[in-house]
């Protein structure tokens, strides 16, 4: 009897188990979920006719994403524990009344802080950036796009603590010492929120129309000259916008939450980048919706527009590009943190914008800006050898000196000098506090790195004696 009872079991255990494989084979696969990727059936053999040793893996997402009535399971599931059980989902937080909130942001809303030396690398970065296009006869404005979770704490579950010291309020300290154009749009948003009208959406990470006109015109503002403000322009509120967020935790029940809709008048604007034969407000719409698509560089001509903007943006720039390229004659807008300013093309208006959440990947990339001149500097000299290791390397005919500090060497607020000494004499540069992980073959950046892109005399490399200067 109990052989019968064990044979049943085992019987029962497999047929449910065969029952996703079986609907994978009955049903179509299902939709992806957000900003997933359709996966393939991983091949045995790979193009170069090896066999392939991450089919196992490949093979899970492949099936895991072709299960049919997956995204309504997801949903089931992440109503209850989201919004019943208050637990958070997909790294989402459900709060009250339809708000979400994305996990990344919370070390910033409870003060979970970088390192004092992290926290001074991006100002600094910052800071070289500002003098090298300062320099170059353009103006320059770094802002910061504050966190949903920031703006609107009542909808987050009680949970969550807001701490009142984060790490860009201690950038905000470090930014004023430096003299950084700073426009705080943390302080923009708490202000105009006092006015009624929500700013950011429910069920998305970002700020909506209006939040995004009010913080283009913050930016705006900060810059010289005169600017078209759209204060007189009319505006339509609809409740159709599929949240970013949303899309993941409820992929089959999206709730869609109330977005701003502007009456401009694109039509005479000529995309340079990217081509497209669609009218321009339907591309307008894809470039502002949350596909990304085709939107690593935007350039755009107007002719009722005046003066150009080069602007180094994330995903929260999407909403305000209607009002850029109605402003500027021409406008380049890039997703790149390789900000490239090289070149002897001029713009009237540099933005640089970054969301509060991911302020540490300011110092991830090295900006492509030749390193400014500096005076003859005191502290510390470090050269090759030991822990520290400086190289120097011709690229594209620019010499590019970068490096790793022994970090016993560097202080918390030191700058880095790059000393460069010839049978002529010696010259001095300002360096990005950025580890060029590439170049330097290491996994993970350093708050001890270095780089300096010095204009011309690259081939004059193996010839160049390089050291570094640590400031006190």
């Amino acid at each position: 009897m109990k052989k019968s009872i064990g044979i049943i079991y085992t019987a029962v255990f497999i047929a449910l188990c065969c029952i996703p494989l079986g609907a994978t084979l009955l049903f179509p696969a299902p939709e992806t979920i957000g900003k997933e990727e359709t996966q393939q059936m991983p091949a045995l053999i790979t193009d170069e006719g090896k066999i392939n040793k991450n089919i196992g893996t490949e093979f899970d997402k492949f099936f895991t994403s072709s299960i049919p009535f997956r995204p309504q399971v997801i949903t089931a599931q992440n109503m209850l524990s989201g919004a019943v059980l208050g637990k958070k989902n997909n790294n989402v937080i459900t709060g009250s009344s339809g708000w979400l909130f994305t996990g990344e942001s919370m070390d910033e809303y409870i003060g979970v802080m970088y390192s004092d030396r992290a926290l001074h690398n991006v100002s600094e970065t910052i800071r070289i950036m500002q003098k090298c296009v300062t320099e170059k006869g353009m103006n320059f404005v770094f802002t910061v796009a504050p966190d949903k979770a920031q703006i609107y704490p009542e909808y987050l579950p009680a949970g969550y603590k807001k701490s009142d010291k984060n790490n860009l309020t201690v950038l905000e300290k470090y930014l004023k010492d430096d003299k950084i154009n700073y426009v705080s749009l943390r302080d923009e948003m708490l202000g105009k929120k006092q006015d009624g009208a929500f700013l950011y959406l429910t069920g998305d990470t970002h700020w909506n129309g209006l939040g995004a006109l009010y913080g283009y015109n913050a930016i705006i503002n900060s810059l010289p000259g005169r600017h078209e403000t759209f204060s007189g322009v009319g505006c339509t509120v609809r409740s159709d916008w599929q949240g970013d967020i949303a899309k993941i935790v409820y992929p089959a029940a999206v709730p869609e939450c109330s977005q701003y809709y502007f009456d401009i008048d694109i039509s005479d604007i000529r995309f340079m980048q990217p081509r497209s034969d669609k009218p321009n407000d339907e591309l307008m719409a894809e470039l502002q919706s949350d596909l990304e698509k085709n939107d690593s560089i935007i350039r755009t001509m107007n002719a009722k527009g005046k003066g150009s903007v080069y602007v180094s943006r994330d995903s929260f720039c999407r909403a305000m590009l209607p009002f850029l390229v109605s402003n500027y004659r021409n406008a380049y807008i890039t997703r790149s943190r390789s900000i490239d300013l090289r070149a002897d093309t001029k713009y009237d208006d540099v933005v640089y914008e970054m969301v509060e959440r991911k302020l540490d990947s300011i110092t991830d990339t090295v900006p492509l800006l030749y390193a400014p001149a500096a005076e003859k500097h005191g502290g510390t000299e470090l050269k090759n050898g030991g822990k520290n290791k400086i190289a120097a390397e011709n690229d594209s005919g620019d010499l590019r000196i970068y490096g790793l500090l022994d970090s016993n060497a560097v202080k918390p607020s030191s700058k880095l000098i790059v000393k460069l000494s010839t049978e002529t004499g010696e010259s001095y540069y300002e360096a990005f506090p950025i580890t060029d992980t590439e170049r330097l073959k290491v996994a993970e950046k350093s708050d001890y790195g270095f780089t300096a892109l010095i204009k011309g005399c690259g081939n004059e490399a193996g010839k160049i004696q390089a050291s570094v200067i640590v400031s006190d």
